[in-house]
This record gives structure tokens, sequence and C-alpha cells, in this order.
């Protein structure tokens, strides 16, 4: 799959290429991506709930401002794909580039949450790292779609990784429910 600078995506915009550009190399048409991601973002912040009701309540308090950060980025994500799909043709770019730092800055919040998180329990460890690599992945698939890249903040003590993973949202629900009935957590699962 070819993927876009953001310098080429601008120029494929300018010149009316990009709708035909984008379903060429990618197999999606413009409106099913954003679609995609409108859809993603309810089934991510619900995945996260769910690990976030395994956690201690102490942990989660100590963690309060890193929650609060990841679900204010998978909010103002949704935003962007809205106002992106409500924009005039001539503000399509900036939108864009928008969506891809929303999408930038939710994978670094979920990577700050993994390492400030103090898991002790090894099962509870693996089952809220497995969910949150499904996560990571499938954001990171969206990146190429909307023209932009991976950047990788500040250096971590711990993360995960993130290799970018095209999922349906069917897929993804089957993909999370795995990982909590693996770990033996599958009163969790939806």
């Amino acid at each position: 799959m070819k993927t876009l600078s953001r310098r080429d995506f601008g120029k494929l915009a300018v010149s009316g290429a990009l709708g035909s550009t984008v379903i060429a190399t990618t197999g999606f048409s413009c409106g099913s991506v954003w679609n995609a991601i409108a859809s993603y973002v309810p089934v991510a912040i619900q995945s996260f709930d769910q690990i976030l009701a395994l956690i201690d309540p102490a942990e989660a308090a100590a963690l309060s401002v890193i929650i609060v950060a990841v679900k204010a980025s998978f909010a103002d994500l949704a935003a962007d794909v809205s106002a992106y799909e409500n924009a005039p043709a001539d503000q399509k770019v900036t939108w864009e580039q928008k969506i891809t730092l929303g999408i930038n800055i939710a994978i670094g919040n979920l990577q700050q949450f993994w390492n400030d998180a103090n898991l002790p329990d090894g099962s509870l460890a693996a089952t809220i790292s497995g969910v949150l690599t499904i996560i990571l992945s499938t954001l990171a698939a969206f990146l190429p779609l909307v023209g932009g890249t991976l950047t990788m903040g500040r250096k971590l003590a711990k993360s995960l990784p993130v290799n970018p993973q095209k999922r349906s949202r069917s897929q993804f629900a089957s993909a999370v429910n795995a990982v909590f009935t693996q770990h033996g957590y599958s009163n969790r699962v939806y």
C-alpha cells in the first residue's frame, strides 16, 4: 500500500485527485474512512472503560489525570471528524491534518496511561496491555488512510508496540473479547 506524505496529500486534494487515489491505494472511499473512524471512537472508549473497571479504585484515582486526557483525546477526534465532514472543500486538508494530530495524541495518551499504570497482577497487566494494543493498532491503521503518519512522542519507560491493523467494528470487538476471555475476564465481553 502506498502511503502519502502530507505534502503529496495536499497536492492531491488541490488537484481534485484525492478521492480516486485514496480509493485506489487503500480500498476505502473517503466517506467510509471518516465513517470508520467515527464508528471506532465509541467502541474504543467502551473498551478503555472496560479495562478501567478492572483497575483497583485507588490506582484509577492515581491515574485520573491521564484517564481524562485519554477520553478527551477520543472526544476531540470524534469532533474533528464531524468538523471535517461539515467543512467546506477548501478547509478539508486542514481538518485532515487535525485528525492526524488527534489520532497521534490519542495514541500518545494511551501509551502514557500504560506507562503510568502500576499493575501488580500478571493476568490483569496482560489483559490491559492486550486490549490497549488492539486499540493502538486499530487507531494507527487510520493514519495512512487520512494521509498521516505515526509520530512517537517522548520516550517512555514502558510502552506498547503499535503495529497498524485495519479492523472492522465487529473484528475489533471480537479481538477485544478474545483478550478478556483468554485472561479470565469473560464477564467483560461485549
